[in-house]
Protein backbone atom coordinates (compact mmCIF):
# COMPACT_ATOMS: atom_id res chain seq x y z
CA UNK A 1 0.00 0.00 0.00
CA UNK A 2 1.66 3.43 -0.70
CA UNK A 3 2.60 4.92 2.22
CA UNK A 4 0.79 8.28 3.69
CA UNK A 5 2.80 10.99 5.26
CA UNK A 6 2.10 14.88 6.74
CA UNK A 7 2.44 17.26 4.92
CA UNK A 8 5.01 18.79 7.54
CA UNK A 9 7.13 15.23 7.89
CA UNK A 10 6.93 15.18 3.79
CA UNK A 11 8.49 19.11 3.32
CA UNK A 12 10.81 18.21 6.22
CA UNK A 13 11.94 14.95 4.14
CA UNK A 14 12.33 16.83 0.79
CA UNK A 15 14.36 19.26 2.35
CA UNK A 16 16.67 16.49 4.32
CA UNK A 17 17.00 14.89 1.01
CA UNK A 18 18.45 17.89 -0.77
CA UNK A 19 21.26 18.96 1.81
CA UNK A 20 22.15 15.18 2.00
CA UNK A 21 22.37 14.95 -1.48
CA UNK A 22 24.32 18.33 -1.93
CA UNK A 23 26.94 17.32 0.81
CA UNK A 24 28.30 14.92 -1.20
CA UNK A 25 29.97 17.06 -3.33
CA UNK A 26 31.32 19.25 -0.24
CA UNK A 27 32.62 16.02 0.91
CA UNK A 28 34.37 14.69 -1.92
CA UNK A 29 35.52 18.40 -2.35
CA UNK A 30 37.10 17.68 1.29
CA UNK A 31 38.56 14.52 0.22
CA UNK A 32 38.72 13.71 -3.37
CA UNK A 33 41.95 15.14 -4.36
CA UNK A 34 43.98 14.02 -1.31
CA UNK A 35 42.61 10.52 -1.39
CA UNK A 36 41.69 9.77 -4.93
CA UNK A 37 38.43 8.98 -6.37
CA UNK A 38 37.99 5.37 -5.95
CA UNK A 39 39.94 4.89 -2.26
CA UNK A 40 37.96 7.56 -1.03
CA UNK A 41 34.90 5.32 -1.96
CA UNK A 42 36.41 2.44 -1.30
CA UNK A 43 37.00 3.74 2.36
CA UNK A 44 33.26 5.13 2.71
CA UNK A 45 31.40 2.53 1.25
CA UNK A 46 33.62 0.08 3.93
CA UNK A 47 32.63 2.11 7.05
CA UNK A 48 29.00 2.20 6.09
CA UNK A 49 28.76 -1.26 5.49
CA UNK A 50 30.36 -2.53 8.52
CA UNK A 51 27.88 0.42 10.22
CA UNK A 52 24.96 -1.42 8.87
CA UNK A 53 25.63 -4.96 9.13
CA UNK A 54 26.46 -4.05 13.07
CA UNK A 55 22.65 -2.55 13.18
CA UNK A 56 20.87 -5.50 11.08
CA UNK A 57 23.02 -8.27 12.77
CA UNK A 58 20.93 -11.50 13.00
CA UNK A 59 18.35 -9.96 10.51
CA UNK A 60 21.32 -10.38 7.88
CA UNK A 61 20.43 -14.00 7.88
CA UNK A 62 16.99 -13.83 6.26
CA UNK A 63 18.48 -11.70 3.30
CA UNK A 64 16.81 -13.74 0.19
CA UNK A 65 18.62 -14.48 -3.21
CA UNK A 66 15.65 -12.08 -4.85
CA UNK A 67 16.32 -9.53 -2.31
CA UNK A 68 20.04 -9.66 -3.38
CA UNK A 69 19.87 -9.60 -7.06
CA UNK A 70 17.09 -6.98 -6.43
CA UNK A 71 19.42 -4.63 -4.87
CA UNK A 72 21.88 -5.31 -6.34
CA UNK A 73 20.83 -3.97 -9.85
CA UNK A 74 19.64 -0.60 -8.15
CA UNK A 75 23.22 -0.83 -5.80
CA UNK A 76 25.39 -0.59 -9.34
CA UNK A 77 22.85 2.04 -11.06
CA UNK A 78 22.74 4.65 -7.93
CA UNK A 79 25.74 4.31 -6.10
CA UNK A 80 28.62 2.39 -7.95
CA UNK A 81 27.21 3.93 -11.65
CA UNK A 82 26.42 7.22 -10.39
CA UNK A 83 29.36 7.91 -7.64
CA UNK A 84 31.78 6.65 -9.41
CA UNK A 85 31.49 8.86 -12.93
CA UNK A 86 30.69 11.82 -10.97
CA UNK A 87 33.88 11.35 -8.46
CA UNK A 88 36.34 10.53 -11.73
CA UNK A 89 35.15 13.32 -13.73
CA UNK A 90 35.91 15.87 -10.87
CA UNK A 91 39.03 14.15 -9.76
CA UNK A 92 40.34 14.52 -13.94
CA UNK A 93 39.84 18.78 -13.03
CA UNK A 94 35.51 18.83 -14.33
CA UNK A 95 34.36 21.68 -11.84
CA UNK A 96 32.03 19.78 -9.53
CA UNK A 97 29.59 22.66 -10.64
CA UNK A 98 29.66 21.28 -14.28
CA UNK A 99 29.13 18.32 -13.14
CA UNK A 100 26.53 19.22 -11.36
CA UNK A 101 24.08 20.92 -13.79
CA UNK A 102 25.37 17.91 -16.05
CA UNK A 103 23.65 15.33 -13.91
CA UNK A 104 20.93 17.64 -13.17
CA UNK A 105 19.79 16.07 -16.69
CA UNK A 106 17.94 13.73 -14.62
CA UNK A 107 14.87 15.10 -14.17
CA UNK A 108 14.83 15.01 -17.62
CA UNK A 109 15.19 11.77 -18.25
CA UNK A 110 13.17 10.30 -15.65
CA UNK A 111 9.92 12.55 -17.32
CA UNK A 112 11.01 11.19 -20.65
CA UNK A 113 11.21 7.60 -19.32
CA UNK A 114 8.25 7.53 -17.28
CA UNK A 115 5.79 8.48 -19.85
CA UNK A 116 4.92 4.79 -20.45
CA UNK A 117 3.91 4.24 -16.70
CA UNK A 118 0.86 5.68 -16.09
CA UNK A 119 1.63 6.41 -12.58
CA UNK A 120 4.62 8.29 -13.30
CA UNK A 121 3.70 10.20 -16.97
CA UNK A 122 4.14 13.62 -16.71
CA UNK A 123 1.50 16.50 -18.16
CA UNK A 124 2.30 19.55 -19.97
CA UNK A 125 2.92 22.11 -16.87
CA UNK A 126 5.32 19.35 -15.49
CA UNK A 127 7.36 19.22 -18.84
CA UNK A 128 7.70 22.87 -18.50
CA UNK A 129 8.31 23.50 -14.79
CA UNK A 130 11.31 20.47 -15.50
CA UNK A 131 12.45 22.48 -18.97
CA UNK A 132 12.23 26.13 -16.59
CA UNK A 133 14.24 24.31 -13.54
CA UNK A 134 17.20 22.83 -15.99
CA UNK A 135 17.22 26.38 -17.05
CA UNK A 136 17.54 28.15 -13.93
CA UNK A 137 20.52 25.45 -12.69
CA UNK A 138 22.04 26.56 -16.08
CA UNK A 139 21.71 30.20 -14.94
CA UNK A 140 23.41 29.38 -11.44
CA UNK A 141 26.60 27.06 -13.22
CA UNK A 142 27.22 29.43 -15.98
CA UNK A 143 27.13 32.10 -14.01
CA UNK A 144 29.80 30.86 -11.08
CA UNK A 145 32.43 28.81 -13.55
CA UNK A 146 32.06 30.92 -16.64
CA UNK A 147 35.36 29.61 -17.66
CA UNK A 148 35.70 26.94 -16.01
CA UNK A 149 36.28 23.32 -16.97
CA UNK A 150 38.36 24.25 -19.88
CA UNK A 151 40.92 22.07 -21.24
CA UNK A 152 39.54 18.86 -19.76
CA UNK A 153 38.40 16.09 -22.22
CA UNK A 154 34.85 15.63 -23.75
CA UNK A 155 34.51 12.09 -21.54
CA UNK A 156 35.26 14.03 -18.27
CA UNK A 157 31.64 15.78 -19.21
CA UNK A 158 30.10 12.69 -20.73
CA UNK A 159 30.71 10.72 -17.01
CA UNK A 160 27.88 12.95 -15.08
CA UNK A 161 25.71 12.18 -17.87
CA UNK A 162 26.22 8.94 -17.40
CA UNK A 163 25.50 8.98 -13.68
CA UNK A 164 22.66 10.65 -14.39
CA UNK A 165 20.96 8.00 -16.35
CA UNK A 166 22.15 5.30 -14.00
CA UNK A 167 20.16 7.38 -10.91
CA UNK A 168 17.22 7.52 -13.40
CA UNK A 169 17.10 4.44 -14.05
CA UNK A 170 17.80 3.25 -10.22
CA UNK A 171 14.70 5.30 -9.65
CA UNK A 172 12.33 3.93 -12.07
CA UNK A 173 13.28 0.64 -11.26
CA UNK A 174 12.86 0.89 -7.62
CA UNK A 175 9.52 2.92 -7.69
CA UNK A 176 7.92 0.12 -10.24
CA UNK A 177 9.03 -2.76 -8.16
CA UNK A 178 9.18 -0.97 -4.62
CA UNK A 179 5.52 -2.61 -3.56
CA UNK A 180 6.70 -6.23 -4.98
CA UNK A 181 10.44 -5.98 -3.34
CA UNK A 182 9.08 -4.38 -0.04
CA UNK A 183 12.09 -5.18 2.51
CA UNK A 184 11.87 -1.73 4.70
CA UNK A 185 14.98 0.53 4.12
CA UNK A 186 18.04 0.04 6.25
CA UNK A 187 18.48 -3.60 4.63
CA UNK A 188 18.09 -2.67 0.95
CA UNK A 189 20.59 -0.03 1.69
CA UNK A 190 23.43 -2.20 3.01
CA UNK A 191 22.93 -4.87 0.13
CA UNK A 192 23.28 -2.09 -1.89
CA UNK A 193 26.34 -0.52 -0.15
CA UNK A 194 27.86 -4.05 0.17
CA UNK A 195 27.88 -4.97 -3.52
CA UNK A 196 28.85 -1.43 -4.63
CA UNK A 197 31.93 -2.31 -2.10
CA UNK A 198 32.73 -4.96 -3.80
CA UNK A 199 32.77 -3.01 -7.08
CA UNK A 200 35.52 -0.49 -5.04
CA UNK A 201 37.22 -2.92 -3.91
CA UNK A 202 37.68 -4.23 -7.53
CA UNK A 203 38.39 -0.53 -8.47
CA UNK A 204 41.66 0.47 -6.39
CA UNK A 205 42.90 -3.10 -6.74
CA UNK A 206 42.68 -2.66 -10.62
CA UNK A 207 44.10 0.87 -10.07
CA UNK A 208 46.49 0.42 -7.91
CA UNK A 209 45.25 3.54 -5.87
CA UNK A 210 44.46 2.07 -2.29
CA UNK A 211 45.89 3.80 0.19
CA UNK A 212 45.06 3.86 4.39
CA UNK A 213 43.66 7.35 4.83
CA UNK A 214 45.88 9.54 7.55
CA UNK A 215 45.18 12.92 6.49
CA UNK A 216 42.61 15.03 8.55
CA UNK A 217 40.56 16.22 6.38
CA UNK A 218 40.11 12.87 4.29
CA UNK A 219 38.98 10.88 7.46
CA UNK A 220 36.62 13.80 7.86
CA UNK A 221 35.55 13.55 4.47
CA UNK A 222 35.03 9.37 5.23
CA UNK A 223 32.54 10.10 7.75
CA UNK A 224 30.77 12.93 6.30
CA UNK A 225 30.24 10.98 2.98
CA UNK A 226 28.89 8.30 5.04
CA UNK A 227 26.44 9.96 7.78
CA UNK A 228 25.22 12.62 4.97
CA UNK A 229 25.86 11.34 1.74
CA UNK A 230 25.27 7.69 2.09
CA UNK A 231 22.83 7.16 5.26
CA UNK A 232 21.08 10.44 4.66
CA UNK A 233 20.54 10.60 1.15
CA UNK A 234 19.77 7.32 -0.24
CA UNK A 235 17.42 6.28 2.58
CA UNK A 236 15.59 10.11 2.48
CA UNK A 237 15.49 8.87 -1.47
CA UNK A 238 13.77 6.12 -0.98
CA UNK A 239 11.64 6.76 1.42
CA UNK A 240 10.37 9.89 -0.77
CA UNK A 241 9.73 7.09 -3.59
CA UNK A 242 7.56 5.63 -1.44
CA UNK A 243 4.84 8.82 -1.63
CA UNK A 244 5.87 10.70 -3.87
CA UNK A 245 6.28 9.94 -7.93
CA UNK A 246 9.38 9.38 -9.51
CA UNK A 247 9.51 12.58 -11.84
CA UNK A 248 8.70 14.53 -8.53
CA UNK A 249 11.64 13.21 -6.77
CA UNK A 250 13.95 13.46 -9.67
CA UNK A 251 12.39 17.86 -9.65
CA UNK A 252 14.33 18.26 -6.05
CA UNK A 253 17.49 17.38 -8.28
CA UNK A 254 17.37 20.85 -9.53
CA UNK A 255 18.01 22.50 -5.93
CA UNK A 256 21.21 20.44 -5.31
CA UNK A 257 23.27 22.79 -7.69
CA UNK A 258 22.17 26.09 -6.08
CA UNK A 259 22.26 24.49 -2.75
CA UNK A 260 25.78 23.28 -2.71
CA UNK A 261 27.07 26.39 -4.06
CA UNK A 262 25.54 28.47 -1.36
CA UNK A 263 27.14 25.77 0.66
CA UNK A 264 30.82 25.77 -0.34
CA UNK A 265 30.44 29.38 0.02
CA UNK A 266 29.84 29.26 3.82
CA UNK A 267 32.27 26.67 4.14
CA UNK A 268 35.55 27.60 1.87
CA UNK A 269 34.73 30.94 1.06
CA UNK A 270 33.62 30.22 -2.18
CA UNK A 271 32.26 33.35 -4.18
CA UNK A 272 28.36 33.49 -5.16
CA UNK A 273 27.43 35.60 -8.45
CA UNK A 274 24.72 37.89 -8.62
CA UNK A 275 23.60 35.43 -11.17
CA UNK A 276 23.29 32.36 -8.42
CA UNK A 277 20.43 34.46 -6.87
CA UNK A 278 18.53 34.58 -10.26
CA UNK A 279 19.24 30.97 -11.09
CA UNK A 280 17.82 29.60 -7.78
CA UNK A 281 14.42 32.03 -8.29
CA UNK A 282 14.59 30.24 -11.81
CA UNK A 283 14.80 26.92 -10.54
CA UNK A 284 11.94 27.60 -7.03
CA UNK A 285 9.59 28.58 -9.85
CA UNK A 286 10.19 25.52 -12.01
CA UNK A 287 9.73 23.23 -8.94
CA UNK A 288 6.09 24.95 -8.26
CA UNK A 289 5.15 24.15 -11.94
CA UNK A 290 5.95 20.77 -11.42
CA UNK A 291 3.97 20.65 -8.51
CA UNK A 292 0.63 22.75 -10.01
CA UNK A 293 -1.02 19.99 -11.28
CA UNK A 294 0.33 16.36 -9.84
CA UNK A 295 -0.49 13.19 -11.97
CA UNK A 296 -2.64 10.85 -10.40
CA UNK A 297 -0.71 8.24 -8.15
CA UNK A 298 -2.68 4.54 -8.14
CA UNK A 299 -2.80 2.95 -4.66
CA UNK A 300 -2.88 -0.57 -4.27
CA UNK A 301 -2.95 -2.70 -0.98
Amino acid sequence: MTARIGYTRLLLLQVVFVLSWSSGFIGAKLGAQSAGAFNLLFWRFLLVSLCLALFLNRRLLRVSWQQIRHHAVVGFLSQFLYLSCLYVAIQNGLPPGIAAIIAALQPLMTAALSTGMASERSGGWQWLGLMIGFVGVSIVIAGQYGGGGQGVGLVMYLLPLVSALGLTLATLYERRSVQAQDSGLVLPLFIQSLLTLIGFTAAVIYTDTLSIPHDTNVLISIVWLTVFSTFLAYLSLWMLLRVMTATHVAALVYLEPPVTLVWAALMFGDVIHASTYAGIAVVVAGLVLVRLKRPTVACTS
